[in-house]
Order: structure tokens, then C-alpha cells, then sequence
């Protein structure tokens, strides 16, 4: 029997395309997702309905912050593997609705950790963010670098799932790895993201709105790309030190 993976976030960008790829490898796959109305639910319908027609999937909508519900949920399925990438996206929108991250980022997690210590899961990989970088000057960003000063709501409560991990991780010996995620980009992308609005402006003959008068730069990851890197870790779970605590794993997207 082909191992039985649990996905949140699985009508989501990275969550879709992860999904997708497990169940053409054979795998076994339950998603869980709310099918917020953050960006067009047509799309987040869209690739559900593709993951629909593959037999080996099932799926629960409901809300992360619902304990009881993902707790059946994930009773029921069995799965040996979960891999958390459900959230509340969007930095710019964390200003104006601090309570709706503080929800599905921080206790969510915290709902997902916690049953997946119940079950004891062979491996738990957690999607965070490359923002918890925050401040930090030197570039290019490490994983061992100190990530004390986030700059938005959205990096900081993605910062406080890392640290949720690492206690669960050395107090319960639950092996966790995070992962922190570089601008993501691709096929069936958030239509919320700059490289969308750009090429809607672009066809439309408007302008493009530019930020800190244009003087900045970011690196996009390609969807597949941090998806092979999810298929790869699977397997390699964190290994025991001396001590006989879990190592957390953190791992950034383009270093598979």
C-alpha cells in the first residue's frame, strides 16, 4: 500500500500542485482545505476539481482553527505523512486583518502539530516563509542566520510556527521540518501576485504600480520546483542527536 499522505491548504497554490504530484506517483491523498474567499474561490474550485477526478483522493473543507473537525479528519485518514502548507497568505493584507492570520497561521499550525503528535506521523514538513528573514542585511539569507526581526504581521506569525515546530520537535521528539518558501510563481498562481497584476496592466495598456519608486528586486521559485523539493524530504526525516532530541530541519526553497 502506497503511503498516505495528508495535505492542508490543498485547493491552494503550492498545496494544489503538491497534491497533484503525490497522486500521480501512486500516493494517497487527503486534502484539507477552507476555500477562503481571500482571491477568486473560482480558482481555488478550479484546481480542487482537478484533484477530485484522481481516485486515490479525498478531501474535508473546514477551517484549521476548527480542532474537532481536523482532528476526525485526520483520525480517519491515517496518514504517515502530513504536510502543512494551509495559511493565510499576503503580507500587505496582514496590516489590515491581523486577526484572521493570528488564527489560521498560529493556531492552525499549533491544531496541526498537535494531532500530528497524537498520531505519531513518521514526518510532519511545515510550509513557513522566506519573510521571517525580515530586517537581516546580509544577503543571501542562510538558514542558520538569527531571524529575530521580522518587518509584518504575516512574517511574524510565521516565525512563531517555526518556534511552535522546534518545541514540539525537542519536548515530544516529533520530527518537523520547515520550509521556508521564496516567492512562488507558476501554472494556477495567486492572482494576487505581483507577476499577475504586472501582465494584467501590461495587456490593459495601464501602468504598473512600483513601490519604493521601483527600487527593489526580489527572486520568484517556480512551483515544480519546490514541489520536487517537498517530494524528496518525505523521507529523509530529522535525525536524533545524542541528546535524543528531533533535529528541526529548516530548509529554503532553491537549496533541495
Amino acid at each position: 500500500m502506497k503511503t498516505k499522505i495528508y495535505i492542508t491548504g490543498a485547493a491552494g497554490f503550492i498545496g494544489f500542485h503538491a497534491a497533484k504530484k503525490f497522486l500521480d506517483k501512486g500516493f494517497n491523498v487527503h486534502g484539507f482545505d477552507s476555500i477562503n474567499n481571500y482571491y477568486d474561490v473560482k480558482l481555488k474550485k478550479s484546481r480542487l476539481s482537478i484533484l477530485k477526478k484522481y481516485k486515490n483522493f479525498s478531501f474535508t473543507k473546514g477551517l484549521l482553527e476548527n480542532q474537532k473537525l481536523l482532528n476526525l479528519s485526520v483520525t480517519k485518514f491515517k496518514p504517515s505523512i502530513i504536510i502543512h502548507l494551509a495559511a493565510q497568505a499576503g503580507v500587505r493584507y496582514s496590516i489590515d486583518n491581523p486577526d484572521v492570520y493570528l488564527n489560521s497561521n498560529i493556531i492552525g499550525t499549533f491544531n496541526v502539530i498537535k494531532i500530528a503528535n497524537k498520531i505519531g506521523v513518521k514526518h510532519l514538513i511545515i510550509g513557513s516563509s522566506s519573510s521571517v528573514y525580515g530586517a537581516n542585511k546580509k544577503i543571501p539569507f542562510q538558514e542558520i542566520d538569527k531571524t529575530d526581526h521580522q518587518v509584518s504581521f504575516y512574517a511574524a506569525t510565521k516565525k512563531s510556527t517555526e518556534s511552535l515546530a522546534h518545541s514540539y520537535s525537542s519536548l515530544w521528539k516529533l520530527p518537523i521540518t520547515m520550509l521556508r518558501f521564496f516567492t512562488v510563481y507558476g501554472p494556477f498562481g495567486r492572482p494576487d501576485m505581483a507577476y499577475y497584476k504586472f501582465t494584467k496592466k501590461i495587456l490593459e495598456g495601464k501602468k504598473i504600480d512600483l513601490y519604493n519608486r521601483g527600487k527593489m528586486y526580489r527572486d520568484y521559485t517556480y512551483v515544480d520546483d519546490i514541489v520536487d523539493g517537498i517530494y524528496k524530504l518525505i523521507n529523509k526525516i530529522p535525525s536524533q542527536n545524542s541528546k535524543n532530541k528531533f533535529k528541526r530541519q529548516l530548509v529554503s526553497s532553491g537549496t533541495f
